[in-house]
């Protein structure tokens, strides 16, 4: 009898312990959690040469219905607008709701089709705003086909490559630009001409030099389609708020979201913007694989002698950069109103670009006023 009590005793101790043992994932291994945010860094997903690490946590802005500029757009409750200058756009929010226009953001249509230098979180009901651009169109300053040639008609796009993104943001030089968006395109042709077996050209007859229209290539789309099915439903993920993405086991970018619904609401367009970055490195030397470590080293090493600009946008935005040694940058987004970021991008720069980021007065910016 006391026998058989004490194995039960046992065995009742030892599922209890099963029951409530520690999960793998804890705040105590600093592999796999970022601490200033408690993220959670989870184990990558890998296509081809890309590999997304999706981060999980706790959302801080909970309940906020923040629209973005690709459905507002749809709805035309949004207008976006030329102003007859290059860099400067001027918005509408006509509707009730906070938009969110995330940093590279490409709107189609104006003059030229422009990208949003930096993310900018619109109020209700306000006139007149003026947007941060630069050209992703080099060759036109008049209207195209049947388009408006004063306002925009769509956001369907965002930059699809780290150098582009820097240089929009960080670097200010429209030259870089339009340079790095001719290389994209060029590079774009060469991977997807080796992959068919058959020339591929991006540019389209309507606008050669549009970084919009070259998105849109039916060439491109198919290559980048059968990648993007086998990686959307990582937003499924719970409690995703953000990602990580390295190509040819670099990383090359992290980006997390305060709010979850907003993070789901851009997804689709954030993936295909990795996805086709990832296309146009294809082939290239390919590194060790990326870890989790080296994803928390990544972020970790934005502390490093940092320095931090402030730059308020709006009523509703403050726009930080962090900057650190070794060319690691950090931007983030705060909602004012809320008095929480929304918004965190952690970059780094290439070593040559930084040699040259000297010629903040780019001669070409306001040409074409």
């Amino acid at each position: 009898m006391k026998t058989t009590l004490l194995i039960g005793l046992t065995l009742f101790v030892l599922g209890c312990k099963e029951k409530h043992a520690t999960p793998e994932i804890t705040k105590n291994n600093p592999e796999l959690v970022f601490e200033q945010d408690n993220i959670t860094i989870n184990t990558p997903k890998t296509e081809g040469n890309l590999s997304i690490f999706m981060l999980t946590g706790k959302e801080k802005i909970n309940g906020i219905p923040y629209k973005t500029l690709s459905e507002i757009m749809k709805t035309k409750q949004v207008v976006v607008r030329e102003t007859g200058h290059v860099n400067t756009l001027s918005v509408d929010n006509n509707s009730d709701a906070y938009v969110f226009i995330h940093s590279g953001d490409i709107v189609k249509g104006g003059k030229q089709d422009r990208t949003i230098s930096y993310d900018i979180i619109l109020p209700p009901k306000t006139k007149n705003t003026p947007l941060e651009s630069f050209c992703v169109e080099q060759d036109r300053w008049q209207q195209r086909d049947n388009e408006n040639v004063n306002a925009f008609s769509s956001n369907t796009k965002m930059l699809s490559s780290r150098t582009l993104k820097l240089a929009a943001k960080h670097g200010k030089s429209q030259t870089k630009i339009w340079h790095e968006v001719s290389e994209q395109k060029a590079v774009l042709n060469k991977k997807l001409s080796e992959k068919n077996g058959y020339t591929v050209n991006v540019a389209a007859n309507a606008s050669h030099s549009s970084l919009q229209l070259a998105l849109e290539s039916k060439a491109l789309k198919k290559s980048k389609d059968s990648i993007y099915l086998k990686l959307k439903d990582l937003i499924k993920t719970p409690d995703a708020i953000g990602y990580a993405y390295s190509i040819n086991g670099e990383i090359y970018g992290v980006d997390i979201y305060n709010n979850r619904q907003l993070f789901i609401d851009l997804w689709d367009k954030v993936l295909e913007s990795i996805i086709v970055e990832a296309i146009s490195k294809e082939g290239d030397t390919t590194a060790t694989a990326t870890t989790k470590k080296d994803v928390m080293a990544y972020m970790e090493a934005v502390k490093i002698n940092a320095k931090t600009t402030d730059k308020t946008l709006n009523t509703a935005t403050n726009f930080k950069t962090t900057k650190a040694t070794k060319g690691h940058v950090k931007f983030s987004t705060e909602d004012l109103k809320q008095r929480k970021w929304v918004h965190k991008s952690y970059m780094k720069t290439d070593p040559k670009d930084r040699l040259k980021t000297k010629h903040r007065n780019d001669p070409l910016l306001h040409t074409m006023d």
